[in-house]
């Protein structure tokens, strides 16, 4: 009965999958984890930082922050995220009361990424225009599919020496995703007024597996299949503005346009040679990000940033479904402060709230740190981000029997060097 319920959890698991939301399974297996924060001083005031960054660091956040490079801007960042989820099942007395809580599958993988941009602002009197917009390029990682899941299932009315008899291992795997190359502008089209668009041209593969495997003197034959992701691409558009000139508070809009991404998908399976190949095509979302930092009336270098993104993801369209999937639209709270000491050095801290989704009911909240240092003319920004989030799926609400409890806890650790030469 153990291995029916573990099983069927898992089966309600990978029907409810959607996408992106973290390096965890309840948002991943079919369109991937949406990188989001590239620069970790963003990252430090819980991702937000729309009307606070400058230079190329900020190049993915809004492109109008490139108006504010001066000569030539390099940041270079490196990210490691460590993804951790466990699942358990209600263990009930003899009145069907819940009394503990049994953990039948507990994942810990670590992915690094790393991105880099250049932005180069032409000096005026070098050129015959009035207006020398910044030029910029960038490349880094966008839709991220890696993943690393592993259920191992054991007979419970079997008992051996020093470990129960294993049944078979269970493994859901991803590897791969899309990149960017980004071309970005931006411009000041009056005293402290920025605009400035952004296009990434996306390109990638990846791959899903699914697979059971038996042991050596089982009668059962391992089984799995494999979907392959291949020339994956697509192209998006960003505009962005930034205004400064308001007394104490600075605010920035970004559009980001909805965008598809198309390919070839194959599928094969264990024992089989045949693998046929078909397009598929996804409508991805478009977003409306409003920013703002607010610089208090004293003499600390103390600021306040927030963020709040709208994402449509009732748009989102799968042309190998059907019927389109029935996501929520979501709203993103993201809140930073930082402050300033008299050595250029940063003190940050920051919060953010995203709800899924696919299910509206399951929210991520989560709590992040960073520091500045200026290191012989090298800007060196680090943050660190936990996100917790605790769901049930599988819940039958009629009778009232909970079925599986997930629990997911993402840290995420960022470095960004900066310098402008």
């Amino acid at each position: 009965m153990r291995r029916l319920t573990a099983a069927t959890a898992v089966i309600a698991i990978v029907a409810l999958a959607g996408s992106a939301g973290a390096f965890t399974l309840a948002e991943w297996e079919r369109y991937g984890y949406a990188m989001s924060t590239y620069d970790a001083r963003s990252l430090g005031m819980g991702g937000a930082g729309l009307a606070a960054m400058d230079g190329a660091a900020g190049m993915a956040l809004n492109p109008a922050l490139l108006g504010k490079t001066e000569g030539i801007d390099v940041a270079l960042t490196g990210l490691i995220v460590l993804a951790e989820e466990s699942r358990e099942t209600p263990l009930h007395d003899s009145f069907e009361g819940v009394i503990g809580y049994n953990t039948y599958a507990l994942s810990t993988e670590i992915y690094d990424r790393y991105v880099g941009a250049v932005a180069f602002s032409p000096a005026t009197e070098l050129t015959d225009f009035e207006w020398a917009p910044v030029v910029a390029v960038g490349y880094g990682p966008r839709i991220d599919m890696s993943y690393g899941y592993h259920v191992q299932y054991r007979d419970p009315d079997f008992q051996t020496e020093p470990a129960d008899k294993v049944l078979s291992d269970y493994y859901l795997e991803g590897d791969g995703g899309v990149n960017a190359f980004s071309v970005g502008l931006g411009q000041e089209v009056a005293a402290d007024v920025y605009v400035g668009l952004g296009v990434d041209f996306l390109r990638g593969d990846y791959t899903v597996s699914e697979r059971e495997v038996f042991p050596a003197d089982s009668d059962e034959e391992d089984t799995g299949s494999y979907d392959d992701y291949d020339d994956v691409k697509g192209t998006r558009f960003t505009l962005g503005v930034l205004c400064e000139n308001l007394h104490r508070v600075d605010i920035a809009a970004v559009y980001r346009a909805p965008f598809t991404l198309s390919g070839d998908h194959s599928s094969r399976t264990v024992g089989s040679e045949d693998s046929p190949t078909n397009s598929f095509e996804y409508d991805y979302p478009g977003e409306l990000v409003l920013g703002l930092e607010y610089h208090p009336q004293n003499m600390l270098m103390t600021t306040v940033s927030c963020d709040v993104e709208y994402t449509r993801w009732s748009g989102f369209k799968d042309d190998t479904l059907d019927d389109d999937p029935e996501l929520n639209d979501t709203f993103t709270y993201r809140l930073g402060v930082e402050h300033g000491f008299f050595d250029d050095t940063y003190a940050r801290f920051g919060f953010s709230y995203r709800p899924s989704y696919t299910d509206e009911r399951n929210t991520t909240a989560a709590f992040s740190v960073g520091l500045g240092l200026d290191i012989q003319g090298v800007r060196v920004d680090l943050g660190g981000q936990v996100g917790l989030r605790e769901y049930r799926i599988g819940d039958d609400i009629e009778h009232g029997i909970e079925k599986v409890r997930v629990r997911e806890t993402t840290t995420l650790a960022m470095m960004t060097l900066t310098h402008t030469f």
